[in-house]
């Protein structure tokens, strides 16, 4: 990560997988990824009644040009996981014939055909299986494990899965933050959360969210929109218990299907505020939404980035994705932060450059 000067606060950690990120971090997207609904392939069998404990293997699978002998793989089941697996470990994939796939714990094993996992019993449900490594944007090296329901302890930055029901299945959104964990760090009107990222949008459907988790008095959380009157610029709610506020529409474009917009969001608890930065810039009609009204707000569902439910997942790629919570208001240089974040450069060193 570069930038001209330390940003105070501790806000913005190093990218580096040895570092600890900042106490503030409850999700961190490293360097430059994108994260979208077609970039990363999966497999969904039509039910586990297809793992085979006999022979140890899954079929059921549709042909895969990525799911080739010694590739990482993860699993996930919609319902009870088949007996001898875990959706907590890496697994490779062995040499597949026709729809039939074997795991193994070692690369070593799976191209060779030997060690095979001995899987004892089919489980219930449906089961994915899905590369357990997301490259960054540059296809350099493998950045960023995802898997569990919250994060990978083996993995720097411990934002979401990728999923809307279960991990590696992009049904719905690009990523999500665990509600759990949004819990545990922001409580209303003591915390402040913020979020930051980049985004640039494949389809712009007019009145649309692609970031947040409240839709209303019962589901709390903020939500992103394209505006419905005019699909270049965004809405912000907040929806608390007992109603939602709601912005006008951003003063500045923030939605494009040809230019990335760095977008950051603001729920300053003690002073009771919701605020919107794009490019750097505090937004005009969003700078400082009133949120006196809001004596709770206690998020109740995952954080979503691409849409708050499936329909709405039409952004085309998030990046650079930030999120904090702590005890206290926005420090009183939070423009001149935002300001920095929109222009900084992240950058992983591939093999080559080490």
């Amino acid at each position: 990560m570069k930038l001209t000067e330390r940003m105070s606060n501790s806000l913005l950690s190093s990218g580096s997988p040895a570092s600890t990120p900042s106490p503030k971090y409850i999700g961190y997207w490293p360097m430059s990824m994108w994260l979208t609904p077609t970039t990363y392939a999966f497999l969904t069998q039509v039910s586990t009644s297809a793992v085979d404990a006999t022979n140890n293997w899954i079929t059921g699978f549709a042909s895969s040009t990525w799911a080739v002998a010694g590739t990482p793989i993860k699993v996930r089941s919609s319902g009870t996981i088949p007996g001898g697996l875990s959706n907590s470990v890496m697994y490779y994939a062995g040499k597949p014939t026709a729809d039939r796939l074997t795991l193994h714990l070692t690369k070593t094993d799976a191209l060779a055909g030997n060690g095979v996992v001995d899987i004892t019993r089919q489980g219930s449900g449906n089961l994915t299986v899905y590369p357990a490594y997301i490259k960054d944007y540059s296809g350099q090296g493998n950045d960023l494990l995802y898997g569990q329901s919250t994060f990978d302890t083996v993995a720097f930055g411990s934002f979401p899965y990728m999923s809307s029901s279960s991990s590696g299945s992009f049904d719905a959104v690009a990523g999500r933050l665990d509600y759990t964990t949004l819990r545990r760090r922001f409580v209303w009107p003591a915390d402040t959360f913020l979020c930051f990222f980049r985004v640039r949008f494949g389809t712009l459907v007019a009145g649309r969210s692609f970031f947040g988790n409240g839709t209303s008095g019962l589901t709390h959380g903020p939500r992103l929109h394209v505006a419905s009157s005019d699909a270049s610029r965004l809405r912000l709610q907040v929806a608390h218990a007992g109603s939602v506020v709601t912005s006008i529409n951003s003063a500045a474009e923030a939605c494009s299907t040809n230019t990335e917009h760095h977008i950051a969001l603001a729920l300053d608890g003690p002073n009771a505020t919701a605020a919107i930065w794009i490019d750097g810039d505090r937004d005009f009609n969003i700078g400082a939404l009133n949120l006196s009204a809001v004596a709770a707000m206690n998020f109740t569902t995952d954080l979503r980035f691409g849409g708050a439910a499936a329909n709405n997942a039409h952004a085309a790629g998030f990046r650079d994705c930030h999120a904090f919570a702590w005890t206290g208001s926005l420090p009183g240089n939070i423009d001149d932060l935002i300001a920095r974040a929109a222009v900084s450069n992240y950058h992983r060193f591939s093999r080559g450059e080490v």
